[in-house]
């Protein structure tokens, strides 16, 4: 029997310290980033009084408010808390049980949405979810506020407010939060506790592991590392590297796709939101583009063997007989 990879199926396009305290959601935001958020497929609050709440359907950290019976989304404050849809309040993200709706429901084609394990994202057709997909390279992470996948270090994971630092760090170490006033304070590998530097207005100092005024200290951002010292090793570039064998901007605007690569036909490329990774094909075998999976081939001339083209057809042609009936 003939081998072959299928890589059809990657391309479906294709927490303070007063812990117990919790916030009711307001329907104040500051400034102009109340977002209206009605829509006609969607609308919850038809016929319902003001002040109505519901889960956001795409981020935790917002809800939405009724008013004059439309949707009006609001971000959780104060920053970093997320909207506990059971309780209806905005809590510290260990306390709270977010929404898990089909979040693509509202969504346009193509948008790209986290999923439970940090290293996974989906991608939004038809209203639907696709199959799950994995970073790549291996060891990277989706951070849902960029919508990238990148070093831990630098990723925000779906549910939580910072990036996960702790990871290589003992019981009781101090790492920094997004927000400069706050630190977490590390337990098993895990952001633990987060914690409000005090005197109030004082900022965590992430390289002297100190609270000092703003003019003192250096805050913390993605890309910059974690506390100095022999265990930590600081990331510089704030995504993988590129692989040296492909072209810059070869993947880019590219969400998840497989193309042959430019220099070997026993090769092939798959990109994932804008990042190449280099695949392999089995031996004896080359990449056939029209197909997106690795086939029996002539690895020396890279010509195609035309008894596997026929066959795969036909393979082909029995699988998409089965999903018309």
């Amino acid at each position: 029997m003939n081998c072959l990879i299928v890589i059809g199926a990657l391309l479906l396009l294709c927490g303070g310290i007063c812990a117990d305290e919790f916030h009711r959601p307001t329907t104040q935001r500051p400034g102009n980033s109340t977002t209206p958020a009605p829509t006609p497929s969607r609308n919850r609050c038809k016929g319902l009084p003001n002040d109505t709440l519901f889960p956001s359907l795409t981020d935790c950290a917002y809800f939405v408010t009724c008013q004059n019976g439309l949707e009006v989304e609001l971000e959780c404050r104060p920053e970093g808390t997320l909207f506990d849809y059971v309780r209806q309040v905005c809590d510290h993200p260990e306390l709270v049980e977010c929404y898990e709706s089909n979040r693509c429901s509202a969504e346009e084609d193509g948008k790209i949405i986290p999923s439970e394990t940090c290293s996974n994202f989906f991608i939004c057709r038809n209203g639907k979810k696709s199959e799950e997909i994995t970073c790549v390279p291996a060891g990277t992470l989706f951070d849902y506020k960029r919508g990238v996948c990148d070093h831990p270090s630098n990723v925000v994971c779906w549910g939580s407010s910072s990036p996960n630092l702790c990871i290589g760090k003992p019981d009781g170490a101090l790492v920094p939060s997004i927000e400069c006033s706050n630190f977490f304070v590390c337990k098993n590998e895990e952001l633990d506790q987060e914690i409000t530097c005090v005197p109030e207005g004082t900022v965590f100092d992430y390289q002297r592991e100190v609270c000092d005024f703003p003019e003192n200290a250096v805050c913390w951002t993605p890309g910059s590392g974690t506390t100095p010292g022999p265990d930590v090793t600081t990331v510089a570039p704030t995504r993988p590297p590129h692989p040296e064998d492909i072209p810059q901007h070869f993947c880019r605007g590219v969400a998840i796709d497989a193309f042959p690569h430019p220099r070997d036909c026993t090769k092939f490329v798959v990109c994932i939101l804008g990042q190449p990774t280099v695949k392999q094909c089995p031996p004896r075998h080359i990449f056939y583009p029209q197909f997106r999976v690795c086939g029996l081939g002539n690895t020396e001339t890279c010509r195609p063997d035309p008894q596997w083209v026929e066959e795969h057809l036909r393979q082909q042609g029995r699988v998409e007989k089965l999903n018309d009936e």
